[in-house]
């Protein structure tokens, strides 16, 4: 009876170890193709504050692109939103999209107003209802932000709060 109880252990965990194995391999794999498939910019559809579709590779190919994925009640983003606003000259030669999953017109209208948002020129957000950023840049934490140039391949990515000087930094390279 022992020799069986034993022979059942070691097929459980031969079996919880085969399965972990493939996950883990499943999601480094998922992980590798995504960071591939986004050297290149996305041909990605979200919906404007008007409820038009736009299409990522609608704007200016000639200015670099910083896309922002950001909730408003998230205070990384709140403070990400806040330096970019008292910096947005900084940030008049590119075109700035920030990315939300959120609902709420209202707030979404707030929040940029409440950090000089709408003062950057080339500044628009975006709605992602049906979670859709996921499908093309990843499973990422909020905030991310993702820098692409002139010619739309990805010069840096930044997960989690980033600092303004950064994105500076990296939009000074496309001068």
């Amino acid at each position: 009876m022992r020799k069986i109880v034993k022979l059942m252990i070691l097929a459980l965990a031969g079996y919880v170890a085969g399965y972990l194995l493939v996950k883990i391999t499943g999601s480094y794999n998922e992980k590798k193709e995504t960071e591939k498939k986004i050297q290149k910019l996305p041909d990605a559809q979200f919906i404007s504050l008007t409820g038009d579709t736009v299409n990522l590779h609608d704007f200016d190919p000639g200015k670099p692109m910083i896309i922002i994925f950001f909730h408003p009640e998230c205070d990384h983003c709140r403070y990400e939103a806040k330096e970019i606003g008292l910096n947005a000259d900084a940030f008049q030669n590119c075109q700035m999209l920030m990315i939300t999953f959120d609902d709420s017109i209202k707030r979404i209208e707030n929040f940029c107003m409440n950090y000089h948002l709408w003062e950057i020129s080339n500044f628009e957000v975006l709605l992602d209802p049906g979670n859709h950023f996921d499908e093309s840049f990843g499973k990422t934490a909020v905030p991310s932000i993702f820098v692409y140039s002139p010619d739309r391949k990805l010069k840096k990515k930044f997960i989690g709060e980033t600092k303004p000087e950064a994105l500076i930094n990296e939009t000074i390279l496309f001068r």
